[in-house]
């Protein structure tokens, strides 16, 4: 079986496109619910009513306990899984059986996706729920390219390259905190026909922006004293500016050698 984990706080606006998507490749669905206020739950049973809506142990965004309760359902499934987020996408060049075999065929457990970053190139055009996401705002750049570490801060980013997810058979994941990194040395092998599209910029309009600004009051004091987690803490002004450093970078991810391939599947 293969089973994607996710949390979730009032993400109606992007959970249809990410369903959608994610219900065509993965057999299974455990969504973990961060006690939503707005219609999130309804959109989950009415898209993938097989898959199982849990509701969150925690009261707020802490990285090492969300880590912990992800890796809880982690232990209870078997076959090949992923955590991701709501604005990530997890897009293959090929079919995940194929990448699964050519994993297992090496004696791994798993693999990294390669982290994509996906940023609006034409705010005036507002997505519809008829076509994939990844069709129609398709503009963003290779997170892992980008090794200068004084360049990644100057564009608001983290030191490293930090997008990558890790796809496993592994019981748990291993997670650093946020679970883009793991100490499994699975982890660190990187598969380029298997990539996360990271919606963190994309679309860039007052329903996307809303969605940001909503979780900083949920973060934890530990990892606010910490420094994690502070992009939850910008405001409009703040996310404007870094919107503004990530067009520079852009390019259309159809012309990625890898990114263009997946793109393709889904047209």
């Amino acid at each position: 079986m293969r089973t994607v984990i996710c949390h979730f706080y009032n993400e109606s606006y992007l959970l249809p496109w990410w369903l959608n998507h994610h219900k065509n490749i993965f057999d299974h669905g455990i969504m973990i619910n961060h006690r939503s206020t707005d219609s999130s739950v309804d959109i989950i049973k009415k898209i993938t009513p097989n898959w199982d809506i849990v509701e969150t142990r925690l009261s707020e965004f802490d990285a090492y306990m969300t880590d912990l309760e992800v890796m809880n359902y982690e232990e209870q499934v078997t076959g090949f899984k992923i955590a991701l987020n709501v604005t990530e996408f997890l897009m293959p060049t090929l079919p995940l059986e194929q990448i699964e075999h050519a994993i297992q065929k090496l004696g791994r457990v798993g693999c990294a996706a390669s982290g994509m970053i996906c940023v609006d190139n034409n705010i005036s055009i507002t997505p519809n729920y008829d076509s994939p996401l990844q069709t129609q705002k398709y503009f963003g750049y290779d997170d892992n390219l980008i090794i200068d570490q004084r360049s990644r801060m100057l564009l608001g980013q983290s030191p490293y390259p930090y997008r990558n997810r890790f796809y496993h058979s592994h019981k748990v994941g291993m997670y650093q905190p946020g679970r883009h990194l793991s100490y499994h040395h699975d982890a660190n092998f990187r598969v380029n026909e298997l990539m996360i599209f990271h919606y963190g910029y994309a679309p860039w309009n007052e329903s996307f922006l809303a969605r940001k600004i909503q979780i900083k009051d949920k973060v934890s004091k530990g990892d606010i004293s910490r420094n994690w987690g502070l992009q939850h803490l910008k405001g409009y002004e703040e996310l404007n500016s870094d919107f503004e450093k990530q067009k520079i970078l852009s390019i259309d991810l159809n012309t990625h050698p890898f990114a263009g391939q997946a793109l393709k599947h889904l047209r």
